[in-house]
């Protein structure tokens, strides 16, 4: 069993050193048990049978599409056009890309979509830096991703 393995368990409420091939007697009930009030039994239930509510979590989700950069001389404009394809309203935040970061505050309900600056300064003279991070939110639940 690996690492991940057993903190899925502990996420799960299982035991997470117990051995899989031990199999655990069924306890047998008998019609007494079954129909007699007069009995108090107190009864813990097992872990297994212990289910607390979880909550799913949606991740808002975007598309990304016309991705254009404008050249002026010395300078690049980088736009694109940003689609809020979830069922949420979310915020794209700010974007970080060629070592410089771009505050975007744009809003975007469901099915929305609008043009955004990612990146506008000079023309870079290397490769090395070739990633880009978009920041957003959802506007509900206040969470960035």
């Amino acid at each position: 069993m690996g690492f991940l393995d057993g903190l899925r368990k502990m996420m799960q409420g299982k035991p997470v050193f117990e051995d899989p091939t031990v199999q655990q007697p069924e306890r047998s009930v008998s019609a007494r048990d079954q129909f007699d009030t007069s009995i108090a039994t107190p009864t813990t239930p097992s872990p297994s049978t212990v289910h607390a509510p979880q909550q799913t979590k949606q991740v808002p989700t975007f598309d990304l599409r016309h991705c254009q950069t404008h050249i002026d001389g010395a300078n690049i404009t980088v736009t694109i056009w940003v689609t809020n394809t979830s069922g949420v309203d979310i915020e794209i935040d700010k974007c970080a890309i060629l070592e410089k970061t771009f505050e975007v505050d744009r809003r975007l309900g469901p099915g929305q979509s609008h043009e955004v600056t990612l990146y506008k300064g000079p023309i870079p003279t290397t490769d090395h830096a070739h990633k880009a991070n978009i920041f957003y939110k959802s506007i509900h639940e206040n969470e960035y991703y």
